[in-house]
C-alpha cells in the first residue's frame, strides 16, 4: 500500500527533478552563490521603502528577547496566530510547518512522537534514551518521550531551534530542541473561550482567563478538552465488531501565577494533561516468507490464519478498514510544574534559577502483529487456546504494559553584561535525575512470550558558558562551551513466561542469577563547544557562519538478558558547521523576509537500533553505527505582495549518507556505507496563500488560507539495499519475490497534503471569531511511522496521517 505520486507545480516539479541530476556538492555550491549575490544586492533593495510591512518577530534562543532576523542561529519561530491558524494542536502537526522537521512513530504507539531534524532521529522511543531533538516546555525539557504530544495549546510561541544546542541552557542534544513558551498572564482582565466542532464526532472546548490580583501579583488558568471518535474501524467477525481506534478523549489543565516586583520576578506553571483512546492498530502490509513470523506463516498451520490476514490486509488496501483481537488502550497522565525566579542584582548582573518537575504514567495494550489472530503484541486472554487449535474470540481486557516515571531538574543562570555593553554573557550549571521504571507483558508468538520490568536512573550534570561580543555595529562574535556527565543505571528482570517462573537472564560470564535481576551502570562524559561570526552591513540584513559541536549520552538495551544484550553502547557526537543569511527586503514594492541556511553536519558512532531475534524472541538493541554526514539547506520566505495576499514557502534539501559503517548479514560484516537513514525523504516543500477578503470593515474580517506540504521519497529501512543477501530461515538467501516485495514496501513515494480555512474575525465588532477548515482535503494517505522488521521479524506495518478531516470553531474573546 503506497502513496500516488501528485502531480506538483511545474515550477516545483521541475525544481525536484533538478535534484535528481545534481550532487549534493554542487546543489549547496549554486545555493552559496545565490546567497552571497542576494548580500550584494541588499543595499540597494533595502533603500527603496514600502509602505506595507512585516511584523517583527520576537524569538528567546539565547535567553534574552530579540528579533528573529537579529540571531545567528536557524530557528522557526511559530507565534501563536499561526498556530491557530494553522490548527496545529499536537506534536506530528509541527512535521508539516517546519522546514527539516518531521515527527514519526515507532513500534505500535501514537504517544511516543520521534522528531528527525535535519536527518537526526532516535531509532527508538526507549524511555531510558536521550532523543536527538529533545521537547522543552517552559524550559523544563520533556523527559521522557512518552506522552509529550499534550499540552500544545495557548501557547505564546513555539520555537525550533536547529543545530546542537546546549551551551546556553538546558540538556545538551546533537540535532536541535523544540521549544514551547505557554503564554504568560496578563495585566488586564480578559481571555478567551473557543468551541470546536467536526466530523468523526469532534467536540472541544479551549479557553483562559487573566486574573490580575495586583499590579505586580498575576494569574492566568487555562485549560482544554476534546473528544474524537477513532479513525480506523474494526471489521472483524469478533465482539469487537465496529470499535473505533485511534480516538482521543483528552483533557488538561494549566495554572501560572508570575510575581514581579521590578528586581525579583517569580513565575509558576502548574500543570495537569491527561488522553485515553484505543490504542491504534498498525496497518501490517509487508510479509516476508523467507523469515520470521512470515516463514512461519508459510510452513506452520497455527500461523498460516495469520500470513492469510496479512494478504487479505494488503488487498484490502485500506488503512481506516482494519481486523483486530485486542480492546487495545493508551493511557497518559502528565504532572508539570516549573519555578523561574530571576533577581536583577544590578544593571550589568542578573541571576536566574529553573526548577522543573514530570510525572508520567503511561499505560498501553496494543495489537501489534495488525490481525484479528493473537500472534504479537499485548497478551489476550484467549490466545493459549487459539494457539493450541482451540476456539478464539475477542479480548475485551488486555493486561496493559505500564511505565512510570519521575524527572526532576534545576538550573542556575548568571547573566551579565560588560564593557559598556558590548559583551553579552551567560554561565550557568544544570543538573537532572530521571526515575523511571517499564513493566511489560507481550505476546511474541503463538507460543512465546517477553514478560519483565525495568528500572532505570539517569542522572545529568553540566556546567555550561556563552558569551557575545560586538566587535563593532556590524560584527560580531559567540562563544560558548559546557562540559556534561552523564550517569545511567539499569535493574532488568526478564522471563519466557507470564506467571514469571522461568527466568532468561544470566550473569556476568554468563554464570546463574540466585534472583532474575541484574544491574548494570556506566557513566559518560564530554565537552561541547560553538563558535560563531555574524555581520550585518546593512540594517535588516545579517549573515552568519558558526561551528558547534552536540553530543548525546550512551546507555543500554532495557531488554537485554546477558553479556552480550547489556553491553553499554557509546555516546555519539557531531559537529556542525553552517552559513546562513536573514533578510528584510523590499522588492518590487513589497517587503520580503529570508531566511537561508547552508549546514554540513560530520556525525560519529551513531545509536542506531537493530531488530533480531533472542531466542524466540524478536527484540530489538541499540548499536554504534560508525561515521554519516549529513549536509542541507533551508530556505524559508514570506512576501506580502498587496496589503490582502501573504504567501509562505519553506524548503529543506537533506542528503543523509552513512560513510563508515558495517552490519553483520548472512554470518559476513557488510559494508552499509551508501545506505539511506530511515523515515528522512530528501526534500520537503511547505507553502501557503492567505487572502483577506474585500468586505466591508463593518462585516469584521474575512480571511482565506490554503497550505500544501510535500514530501518527497524515502526509504523505511536502513538495510534495504541489502535485502538480495539476506538469509532466509532454510539456509539460502531470500526468494526473489520476497526481495522484491520487501524493496518496494520499504520506499516510500511522495506526496502532497493540501489543508484549508477560512476564518471571519470580529465578527459585526462583535469578540466572535469563527473558522471552518478542512485538512487533508485530497484524502491523501501517508505514512507517518512503523515497524518495519522485514529483514528479522518477517513483516512490516506501517501507521498512517489522519485522512480528510473538516471542522469549526467559534472563538470568543473577553
Amino acid at each position: 500500500m503506497k502513496s500516488k505520486p501528485k502531480v506538483l507545480p511545474t515550477m516545483i516539479r521541475q525544481h525536484v527533478n533538478t535534484k535528481r541530476l545534481l550532487k549534493p556538492s554542487i546543489l549547496l555550491a549554486s545555493s552559496l552563490l545565490g546567497l552571497m549575490s542576494s548580500l550584494a544586492n541588499a543595499q540597494s533593495s533595502s533603500n527603496q521603502g514600502s509602505v506595507l510591512s512585516l511584523e517583527e518577530v520576537v524569538v528567546t534562543a539565547r535567553r534574552r528577547e530579540e528579533s528573529l532576523q537579529d540571531v545567528p542561529i536557524a530557528i522557526t519561530a511559530l507565534d501563536e496566530n499561526f498556530l491557530r491558524t494553522q490548527g496545529i494542536g499536537q506534536v506530528e502537526d509541527l512535521g508539516t510547518k517546519v522546514p527539516s522537521l518531521r515527527i514519526s512513530q515507532a513500534g505500535g504507539s501514537l504517544n511516543e512522537p520521534m522528531i528527525t531534524l535535519r536527518g537526526q532521529r532516535q531509532g527508538e522511543a526507549a524511555f531510558n534514551q536521550d532523543p536527538a531533538v529533545p521537547m522543552y516546555f517552559n524550559d523544563i525539557v520533556i523527559a521522557p518521550t512518552q506522552g509529550s504530544n499534550l499540552g500544545l495549546y495557548d501557547l505564546q510561541n513555539l520555537q525550533v531551534l536547529k543545530g546542537p544546542q546546549g551551551t546556553l541552557f538546558g540538556r545538551n542534544s546533537t540535532g536541535g530542541a523544540v521549544l514551547m513558551t505557554p503564554k504568560l498572564p496578563g495585566n488586564e482582565f480578559g481571555g478567551y473561550a473557543e468551541f470546536k466542532l467536526g466530523d468523526y464526532n469532534l467536540r472541544g472546548f479551549e479557553g483562559a482567563v487573566d486574573i490580575p490580583v495586583s499590579d505586580a501579583v498575576q494569574m492566568r488558568l487555562s485549560g482544554r478538552k476534546l473528544d474524537r471518535d477513532g479513525y480506523q474501524e474494526n471489521i472483524a467477525d469478533n465482539a469487537l465488531h465496529g470499535k473505533d481506534y485511534r480516538d482521543e478523549h483528552s483533557e488538561s489543565v494549566r495554572f501560572s501565577l508570575n510575581v514581579d516586583t521590578g528586581s525579583l520576578t517569580n513565575y509558576t506553571v502548574l500543570a495537569y494533561d491527561e488522553a485515553q483512546s484505543a490504542a491504534a492498530v498498525p496497518v501490517v502490509t509487508g510479509i516476508n516468507y523467507s523469515v520470521g513470523l512470515g516463514f512461519a506463516a508459510g510452513v506452520s498451520p497455527v500461523l498460516a490464519p495469520w500470513g492469510n490476514a496479512v494478504q487479505e490486509n494488503i488487498a484490502r488496501d485500506d488503512p481506516w478498514k482494519v481486523k483486530s483481537d485486542l480492546d487495545g488502550e493508551e493511557l497518559v497522565r502528565n504532572t508539570f510544574a516549573s519555578n523561574t525566579t530571576e533577581f536583577q542584582i544590578n544593571d550589568d548582573l542578573s541571576i536566574k534559577n529553573i526548577v522543573g518537575y514530570r510525572g508520567v504514567v503511561f499505560r498501553t495494550a496494543t495489537d501489534i502483529d495488525g490481525t484479528e489472530y493473537p500472534v504479537f503484541g499485548s497478551v489476550p486472554e484467549d490466545g493459549l487456546l487459539w494457539a493450541a487449535g482451540l476456539p478464539w474470540g475477542a479480548t475485551l481486557n488486555p493486561p496493559l504494559n505500564v511505565m512510570d516515571s519521575e524527572f526532576f531538574s534545576d538550573e542556575i543562570q548568571l547573566l551579565g553584561t560588560a564593557f559598556g555593553g558590548k559583551l553579552e554573557w551567560m554561565t550557568g550549571g544544570y543538573w537532572s535525575k530521571l526515575n523511571a521504571s517499564q513493566d511489560r507483558q507481550l505476546q511474541q508468538g503463538p507460543f512465546t512470550y517477553d514478560s519483565g520490568y525495568t528500572d532505570i536512573v539517569n542522572t545529568s550534570y553540566a556546567v555550561f558558558m556563552e558569551g557575545t561580543y560586538s566587535l563593532s555595529d556590524e560584527w560580531s562574535v559567540t562563544a560558548g562551551a559546557r562540559q556534561s556527565w552523564e550517569g545511567r543505571e539499569l535493574s532488568v528482570h526478564s522471563w519466557s513466561n507470564l506467571d514469571r517462573t522461568n527466568c532468561v537472564l544470566t550473569g556476568p560470564n554468563g554464570s546463574d542469577l540466585t534472583t532474575c535481576e541484574r544491574n548494570v551502570d556506566e557513566d559518560y562524559s564530554s565537552p561541547t563547544w560553538r563558535i560563531s561570526a555574524s555581520y550585518a552591513p546593512v540594517d535588516a540584513q545579517l549573515l552568519y557562519g558558526s561551528v558547534s559541536t552536540g553530543y548525546r549520552a550512551g546507555g543500554f538495551n532495557t531488554r537485554g538478558v546477558d553479556d552480550a544484550t547489556l553491553t553499554p553502547f557509546d555516546e555519539e557526537t557531531v559537529i556542525t558547521y553552517e552559513i546562513g543569511h536573514k533578510a528584510d527586503w523590499d522588492w518590487l514594492g513589497f517587503p520580503l523576509r529570508s531566511n537561508v541556511a547552508i549546514y554540513f553536519q560530520d556525525y560519529e558512532d551513531i545509536q542506531n537500533t537493530v531488530s533480531f531475534f533472542q531466542g524466540n524472541s524478536l527484540v530489538t538493541r541499540t548499536e554504534n553505527a560508525s561515521k554519516a554526514q549529513i549536509s542541507g539547506l533551508e530556505v524559508e520566505l514570506t512576501a506580502v505582495p498587496t496589503d490582502r495576499l501573504t504567501l509562505t514557502l519553506a524548503y529543506s534539501y537533506v542528503d543523509a549518507q552513512f560513510k563508515e559503517r558495517e552490519d553483520l548479514i548472512n554470518g559476513v560484516q557488510v559494508d552499509t556505507s551508501n545506505n539511506d537513514f530511515s523515515y528522512v525523504p530528501p526534500q520537503t516543500l511547505t507553502a501557503s496563500a492567505t487572502y483577506t477578503l474585500p468586505v466591508n470593515e463593518a462585516l469584521g474580517e474575512m480571511t482565506l488560507m490554503a497550505s500544501v506540504y510535500w514530501q518527497d521519497d524515502m526509504s523505511t529501512h536502513p538495510k534495504a539495499k541489502q535485502f538480495g543477501i539476506m538469509p532466509s530461515r532454510t539456509g539460502g538467501l531470500w526468494s526473489a519475490e520476497d526481495v522484491e516485495f520487501a524493496t518496494k514496501f520499504s520506499e516510500w513515494d511522495d506526496y502532497a497534503v493540501w489543508n484549508a480555512r477560512f476564518d471571519w474575525r470580529s465578527i459585526m465588532g462583535s469578540g466572535f471569531d469563527f473558522a471552518a477548515y478542512v485538512n487533508n482535503a485530497a484524502d491523501e494517505e501517508y505514512v507517518l511511522g512503523g515497524l518495519n522488521v522485514l529483514d528479522s521479524g518477517g513483516y512490516g506495518a506501517y501507521h498512517y496521517g489522519a485522512p480528510r478531516t473538516v471542522g469549526a470553531s467559534l472563538h470568543y474573546n473577553f
